[in-house]
């Protein structure tokens, strides 16, 4: 079986250009996640939110309503007619 030339294997970089892609590489992505911190910060807080809002909207649904949060949590309890 004859290789094609683009089947032959590249040579092996050294450790000092393998440290200098890796060194690059890192300084990218350091770059990069600085850049996200913000938003990623801005999502965490929005989903912390998020949850008490919905844990504010249960709570409302159970004493207007009598409804049960359906989350796993509750499902042996059947839902109630409120006083």
């Amino acid at each position: 079986m004859k290789l094609k030339s683009s089947d032959t294997p590249k040579p092996t970089e050294n450790n000092e250009q393998l440290l200098q892609r890796f060194t690059k590489r890192t300084a990218q992505l350091t770059a990069r996640a600085a850049e996200l911190q913000e938003a990623f910060d801005e999502y965490n807080r929005i989903q912390k939110d998020l949850a008490r809002l919905e844990g504010s909207v249960q709570a409302v649904e159970y004493i207007a309503y009598g409804k049960m949060p359906g989350d796993g949590n509750h499902d042996k309890f059947k839902d109630h007619k409120p006083h």
